[in-house]
């Protein structure tokens, strides 16, 4: 499951919970270049412009099982 905030902020902000394409444990987020990527188990890759809908994908390295982490460089993501 993934969990964004959504509408107001201040110090009450309202939670929303969103289904995620995976059943598989996230371990990571990050936020570049107008596009959210969170990663984990499984080669396990997903993608959201909005942070609401999510894609999922599957990372091409079939020898490396999970992602454990992910952060934006500037100019791409990087996977570890």
């Amino acid at each position: 499951m993934i969990t964004v905030t959504g509408g107001g902020g201040g110090s009450s902000p309202t939670w929303v919970s969103r289904a995620s394409p995976t059943s598989w444990l996230l371990n990571g987020v990050a936020y570049g270049n107008g596009v959210f990527v969170a990663v984990g188990f499984n080669r396990t890759i997903l993608t959201s412009a909005d942070g609401l809908s999510w894609t999922g994908a599957t990372a091409p390295d079939t020898n490396y099982y999970e992602n454990t982490s992910v952060i934006w460089t500037g100019s791409q993501f990087v996977l570890t």
